[in-house]
């Protein structure tokens, strides 16, 4: 299922919109509380204003009224009286034209000792004694609002006459010209209210005076007691009859009374909300307006966009000229980032193409070259495997069967030593071109690597066909071959195996045929072997061997046996060969012919070495302790050990350490080692030459037999292969090559030993030739480090071998060397 997709020009979009979408509600939002705080600025002014009125007002009343005071007071020339009668007779004419033209209620004077001394009217609630006694005591006027029923202002105003006695003259005057005044100036209705608390706690507001006492009642009513701190502070605005009204209150100089001014502010707040729908509108209208600008914009972009997501696809499906075509579109009057985009893209299409062009090309020849063997040009290892497995998944449909050959030039590796990699490849051509003339036209012939070369037979019905094409090649490989004027003759082992269906792996049977393979090698190469379960026990067995040498010489598994060498001119003791002997701990004693080979191919053999060495010199150092000086101990040394940068220092070492004569010692090198590289040879030997250690050859004539690197390298002694002296005595050949051997030597001014002497006759033979020295079950047998000392003493006293005298020894058929 396809995922969603929100698509970029809509993200944009939304954005866009969210954005505009904030920035009106941000300036509709500002503008209207523009508008609430211009409204609440208004308002706080007329309230200011009614306050300031309100208190001119009150101070004009309070002019008018003390100045008139003052001037009737020196109209009558009160400073000018002993006392006050005559002021209190011209008063009371005066009262009434007082309380007529300048609006008083009441008049009174009292004496400094507050007596009564004239009153205008009956006793009233409207009159503060205190305020008097305050005039007297401060001797300066002073006012006061008094409220019971209504409110009235109180001014007192201090006279003197002429014997420095003081009076006070007080006047009352009612506050609804105050009211009146802020009513026409305000054009706002005005009223004073008292405001109580209740015994049960609530707050009873009483309406005193009103110049609309109707409205003010019912708004009274609708006013709460936290609304009324609201009407205190910055006005409280009510509702009624559908109009709208703004109540503002002033504190009067008398406790609980307020000034309470009533606006009708209808109109205004018609006005703003007539503006703010206006505003909301605007926004709307502007809002939309700009939502769908950028939904065109964005659209456009979107469809440009998705005509080129649609056709990218066709880059990964390599239609470069398909997405040119389709990402095509009109290119807008002014280019933006999305033309830029398409043109970027069709340029990458034309590179991309290019590319895949020079790729395609690139990736034919690197497939050419890991598929085939650049020397040979036949099919390499990676080729075999992937035609395998298609043959052996084809053969399972099928009922025929497939064979493999794994072939393996003999001794290829001397070649490439000898005379150079160069000689070796032109060689492995030639060998080439030899197989590929054995091939059928179905066959599959590879290179496996080095000088091994797989054959492929499928749909095969007959079974002697892999072994007829294994003869075949065997009989063209041994033809001469000439390269540079020089001949060589090859030979080839061969390993086969068959597969009768699809079920065994292409692993599997390229392991059977070289396990085959392996085996005619074991055999001395030259021929063909089918592969049997047989060899895989074995390969199994070694591997197990394997395992368990690694393991031996650190638990002192392994020890040295010593076999005596005896002078045959004289039956003298001549020295020993030292032979290694592997006692397992379930096996018993392993024969040396199934773990040495083992040995040999692995890295262990050098360690190994070593240990054999120190081991023969502390026997050496031993024997000359027990008075045998004249001896020589041989010490077969593996190809690896020989040519291992530690090998001379450690006999260096070793001898120092023992403070032993290399003349004691014999290294015995067979020919194969010596002709792996003569050149690394002629460097080491004479090193270890140089410290007194003679060199031997072992098993002559077995090997690669030849005069030229006798003469180079410094042997002293030539050992003769017991093979020889086996069949010396009924075969008239090989006793001819074993006196042809011990005359070619003897000329070389060389020692001769004969392995595997096992009759006197052949003792004698050797004898009647010229032959050095003897080794083998008739001279002794190999016997055990620990017990050497005691068979000298009866084998060989006083250095003489005893079996001189006796007679004929019983013929043993064992390897005397192992």
């Amino acid at each position: 299922m396809r995922p969603f997709v929100f698509r970029l020009p809509w993200k944009i979009l939304l954005a866009t919109i969210s954005a505009l979408l904030c920035m009106t509600v941000l300036q509709t939002s500002l503008g209207l509380m523009r508008m609430s705080e211009e409204f609440d600025r208004q308002q706080q002014v007329k309230r200011e204003s009614a306050r300031q009125q309100y208190l001119q007002q009150n101070a004009i009343i309070e002019q008018q009224l003390r100045v008139w005071l003052e001037s009737f007071s020196d109209l009558v020339k009160l400073s000018q009286q002993a006392d006050f009668s005559s002021f209190v007779q011209r008063l009371a004419e005066q009262s009434a034209n007082m309380q007529l033209h300048l609006n008083i209620e009441q008049i009174w004077l009292h004496d400094s000792s507050m007596q009564l001394l004239f009153s205008s009217g009956q006793q009233t609630p409207y009159f503060s004694a205190e305020l008097v006694q305050k005039v007297l005591k401060q001797q300066s006027p002073l006012t006061a609002n008094l409220c019971v029923q209504f409110c009235v202002k109180q001014l007192s105003l201090p006279v003197l006459n002429s014997a420095g006695e003081v009076a006070v003259m007080t006047v009352t005057t009612t506050l609804v010209d105050i009211l009146s005044a802020l009513h026409q100036s305000l054009n706002s209705d005005v009223a004073l209210i008292r405001a109580s608390r209740a015994a049960s706690g609530a707050i009873r507001r009483e309406l005193i005076s009103s110049s609309n006492p109707e409205l003010v009642k019912a708004l009274l009513q609708k006013v709460s007691d936290l609304e009324a701190d609201l009407a205190l502070t910055k006005g409280l605005e009510l509702q009624y009859n559908g109009q709208e009204y703004l109540i503002s209150a002033f504190e009067m100089q008398s406790k609980g009374m307020y000034l309470t001014v009533v606006d009708n502010i209808s109109e205004f707040v018609d006005t703003n909300n007539g503006y703010r729908r206006q505003l909301l509108v605007t926004s709307v209208i502007l809002f939309g307006c700009m939502v769908i600008l950028v939904y065109l914009i964005m659209r456009r972009i979107s469809l440009r966009l998705k005509t080129l997501t649609q056709a990218l696809p066709l880059l990964s499906q390599k239609q470069y000229a398909g997405f040119r075509q389709q990402s095509h579109f009109q290119r807008s009057l002014w280019p933006d980032e999305v033309d830029l985009l398409r043109q970027a893209a069709e340029e990458l299409s034309v590179e991309l193409e290019q590319l895949n062009h020079k790729v395609e090309q690139h990736t034919h020849e690197l497939e050419k070259v890991a598929m085939y063997d650049l020397l040979t040009t036949l099919p390499n290892r990676n080729m075999l495997q992937y035609q395998l497995e298609r043959m052996l998944s084809s053969q399972s449909t099928e009922k025929k069967f497939l064979a493999v050959l794994f072939v393996d030039l003999d001794d290829f590796k001397r070649i490439n030593d000898s005379l150079g990699h160069a000689y070796g490849d032109k060689l492995l051509k030639l060998v080439a071109l030899r197989l590929k003339d054995c091939c059928r036209a179905n066959d599959l012939l590879c290179r496996f690597g080095g000088d091994e070369f797989v054959f492929v037979l499928p749909q095969l019905t007959d079974v002697d066909t892999p072994f007829h094409l294994a003869s075949q090649i065997l009989q063209r490989i041994q033809q001469p071959l000439t390269i540079d004027q020089q001949n060589f003759v090859m030979t080839a082992s061969i390993g086969l195996t068959m597969s009768i269906d699809g079920s065994v792996i292409s692993d599997d049977l390229i392991r059977q045929a070289d396990l085959a393979m392996h085996e005619v090698k074991l055999n001395g190469g030259n021929g063909a072997q089918a592969y049997n379960l047989d060899m895989y026990q074995r390969v199994q067995q070694r591997v197990l061997l394997e395992q368990d040498l690694k393991q031996a010489l650190q638990l002192n598994q392994f020890s040295i046996s010593f076999q005596p060498q005896m002078t045959i001119a004289t039956g003298a003791l001549y020295g020993f060969e030292a032979l290694i002997r592997w006692r397992h701990p379930v096996r018993g004693m392993v024969p040396p012919d199934e773990f040495i080979p083992v040995l040999e191919q692995s890295r262990q053999i050098v360690p190994l070495g070593y240990w054999i060495i120190e081991q023969c010199m502390q026997q050496c150092l031993s024997l000359l302790h027990s008075g045998w000086h004249h001896f020589r101990i041989a010490i077969n040394l593996s190809a690896e050990q020989f040519v291992d940068p530690d090998l001379i220092p450690t006999l260096k070492r070793l001898l120092d350490k023992y403070e032993l004569q290399g003349s004691y010692f014999e290294l015995e090198l067979t020919e194969r080692t010596l002709v792996q590289s003569i050149e690394t040879m002629l460097t080491i030997m004479p090193q270890i030459k140089a410290m007194g250690i003679h060199f031997a050859i072992d098993d002559f004539g077995t090997g690669y037999s030849s005069l030229s690197y006798l003469k180079k390298m410094p042997m002293d002694c030539i050992k003769i292969d017991k093979s020889f002296l086996s069949g010396m005595l009924e075969n008239a050949a090989d006793f001819q090559i074993i006196a042809s051997t011990i005359a070619m030597v003897q000329k070389l001014q060389l020692q001769v030993v004969a392995e595997g002497v096992e009759t006197r006759e052949q003792l004698e033979l050797l004898r009647q030739q010229g032959c050095d020295i003897a080794q083998g079950y008739l001279i002794a047998r190999p016997v055990p480090q620990a017990e050497l000392a005691g068979f000298l003493e009866e084998h060989f006293p006083k250095g003489m071998w005893r079996g001189q005298n006796l007679g004929s020894a019983p013929h043993m058929s064992v390897d005397s060397k192992r």
